[in-house]
């Protein structure tokens, strides 16, 4: 029983670097597209 419980630690630890992980390529991935939109924006003014 203690075994599984601890499968069951490590395997939610690996979820959750996933999402973190997850979550860090998505804050890139915005702050990129608003650099974009920035330089569009600039070509038009």
């Amino acid at each position: 029983m203690s075994n599984n419980t601890e499968m069951n630690v490590d395997k939610c630890a690996d979820d959750q670097k996933t999402t973190q992980q997850q979550l860090d390529d998505a804050i890139n991935e915005i702050t990129e597209l608003k650099l974009q939109i920035a330089w569009l924006e600039r070509s038009y003014e």
